[in-house]
């Protein structure tokens, strides 16, 4: 039985790791927002230093040891699902 992709799941990062990592998303979408640019789908992300880079693996880290999902042999159509569900929200 799979599981499904709508259950909630708590991942693990320190306080400091999730600040960090927001403020790298929000410094991106910043950085964006000022290039007048209305077109979503060029939403870049800004180039990470050091500790944002840490913080984004270790996110990754959490990620990955807690969705068996990333070792499924239909991973591919499993990302096309819940980006179709994400879409449509």
């Amino acid at each position: 039985m799979e599981p499904e992709l709508e259950e909630k799941i708590d991942i693990r990062l320190s306080r400091g790791e999730l600040l960090v990592i927001f403020e790298f998303l929000a410094r991106s979408y910043d950085v964006w927002k000022k290039s007048a640019n209305d077109d979503v789908t060029s939403f870049l992300l800004v180039k990470p230093d050091d500790g944002e880079r840490t913080a984004l693996w270790r996110l990754e880290g959490a990620i990955e040891s807690t969705l068996v999902e990333v070792f499924a042999a239909n991973y591919h159509e499993l990302i096309r699902q819940a980006k179709d569900k994400l879409t449509a929200e």
